[in-house]
């Protein structure tokens, strides 16, 4: 039996998981590390303590597993994206690395969009600008941080760096490299005219390649290390949510999967890049080459439950001998009917991406009246995210039709989350048996591919759906009317949130 080691180096930490070659979960580990917030905007994070954890999971794992180095036959990484890892010749790193949450460069999006228009660089690079992409960060280090700037001999992305460390080679994959604005999505290659824009130096830029490359193998002094044998193969990888369409099995055309995590999003598999005329979404490389996968995604999914949760029911709430303040919560929206008065909740707690792209709008309650409890507020949330993710489907079903949709991510596995989705969303829902670790699952098929141990079909392998939710007709006609004047509210309150943002800055 031959097994595959997949790493998800997200932002809270690293997760190793073993898998074997007919798709079993055998074990996981992980260790977890700091963010650090030295300024306005700003969010760093120690490359050097990714490959610590790195080496430290990997190395716990390989003891829990008990499995033999030499079965184990690639591994390969699921990366956080849009990072900024400025390393020199050696590899050596000039400074901590700025993340994808970091938005310090917004200075730099204003100055390219006096002078190239936005619609050009969307038809480019397939999506809209924003600070968080690796090329403004690129941008802004050039202006604020010469010395790093100039002393960088590749910058990387976040598995690119411990790819580095494995292998001694710079590259990063298309699906990171698409994150960055610098990159033509339709060719697969670096862009001459947005390097040209950002006045990035090209030479600074690793090799661009498919998510399945076989780097090689591991260098012998760190499989030593690492307790792996030099046979087992490093495979590129790709960013985590290009690992995340592959892991919930969204691999042929019209395969489409929703993700409900902190931030939520719905993809779609197509060849072709998918350029809406109004940039409500935008598309991602996918880990099989001359395959894409169109996207809109909302800012604040899982994480407006998180803060209703917190809001108003806090540390000191008693969980009637529940699990947890989440169980409890599902378990009583699921016996309690919908009050008489329905609230709208506008998701946007933290600004919004698709599809109204809008950094402005702010979380708004409208309709509260004396008679509403908090769990009217709580039901109000669920609704309010789904709604807002109705809105980015109904987006992406301008352009091509969508039958079903698996949903993925921790928020899946409440009850009454899924019966809303599906109702509010008109779709049929499948829920596969591991919605947590869609991501690994990715990275694991990718390893495989890459060093031949099977294709993409095996994804059927990995993937086991144990839950299918269909619409009710009558919940459905509910929600549609609830729906557009969710989606009038906020076209109604978008100069409000400006004039509140004009107040903020002021």
């Amino acid at each position: 039996m031959k097994y595959i080691m997949a790493h998800d180096l997200g932002t809270t930490g690293d997760k190793a998981t073993l898998f074997s070659e007919t798709g079993n979960l055998v074990a996981s580990s992980f260790f977890g590390y700091e963010t650090f917030y030295p300024g306005p905007g700003m969010v760093e994070q120690d490359a050097e303590v990714w490959w610590t954890s790195f080496c430290r999971a990997t190395s716990d794992l390989v003891s829990k597993s008990g499995i033999s180095a030499e079965d184990l036959s690639a591994v390969s990484i699921s990366g956080q994206m849009m990072a900024v890892v400025p390393v020199d010749k050696s590899g050596g790193l000039l400074r901590r690395a700025i993340i994808w949450a970091d938005s310090r460069s917004s200075e730099q999006v204003k100055a390219l969009l006096s002078t190239f228009s936005e619609s050009e660089i969307y038809r480019i690079t397939g999506s809209r600008l924003s600070p968080t992409y690796q090329g403004l960060k690129i941008a802004w280090l050039r202006m604020n941080e010469p010395d790093v700037y100039e002393g960088t001999y590749k910058f990387l992305q976040a598995k690119d760096y411990i790819n580095l460390r494995l292998t001694g080679k710079f590259a990063t994959d298309f699906s990171d490299a698409v994150m960055t604005s610098l990159f033509d999505i339709s060719k697969l290659s670096w862009s001459p005219e947005m390097i040209s824009a950002l006045k990035v130096d090209n030479s600074k830029l690793p090799e661009a390649l498919p998510s399945i490359t076989d780097l090689g193998k591991i260098k012998s002094d760190v499989a030593r290390d690492l307790g792996l044998s030099e046979s087992c193969r490093v495979i590129l990888g790709a960013g985590d949510g290009c690992s995340a369409a592959v892991g919930a099995g969204a691999v042929e055309v019209g395969d489409t999967y929703l993700y409900l995590g902190s931030s939520s999003w719905i993809s779609t598999i197509t060849k072709e890049p998918l350029l809406d005329r109004q940039m409500r979404v935008f598309t991602g490389a996918h880990a099989i080459e001359g395959h894409y996968f169109p996207s809109g995604t909302m800012q604040a999914g899982g994480s407006s439950y998180s803060w209703i949760k917190d809001m108003l029911y806090g540390d000191n709430f008693l969980y009637r001998n529940e699990q947890d303040v989440y169980s409890y919560l599902d378990r009583v929206l699921l016996d309690s009917p919908s009050h008489g008065e329905p609230i709208i909740y506008l998701p946007y707690l933290l600004g919004e991406r698709s599809p109204i792209w809008d950094s402005n709008a702010r979380g708004t309650f409208i309709g509260l009246s004396a008679s509403h409890k908090k769990l009217d507020m709580v039901r109000a949330v669920i609704e309010g995210v789904s709604m807002n993710l109705k809105w980015i489907l109904d987006t992406l079903e301008e352009s091509l039709p969508i039958t079903s949709i698996r949903v993925i991510g921790g928020g899946i596995k409440s009850n009454i989350w899924k019966k809303v989705l599906a109702n509010v969303l008109g779709k049929t829902l499948t829920v596969p048996e591991n919605v947590d670790e869609a991501t690994s699952i990715g990275a694991a098929i990718i390893a495989g591919v890459g060093s031949g141990l099977f294709n993409f079909s095996a994804v059927r392998r990995f993937i086991e759906d144990v839950d299918r939710i269909e619409p009710v007709r009558d919940e459905q006609e509910r929600y549609l009317k609830l729906y557009s004047l969710f989606k009038e509210s906020y076209c109604s309150l978008r100069k409000t949130y400006e004039g509140l943002a004009g107040i903020r800055r002021g």
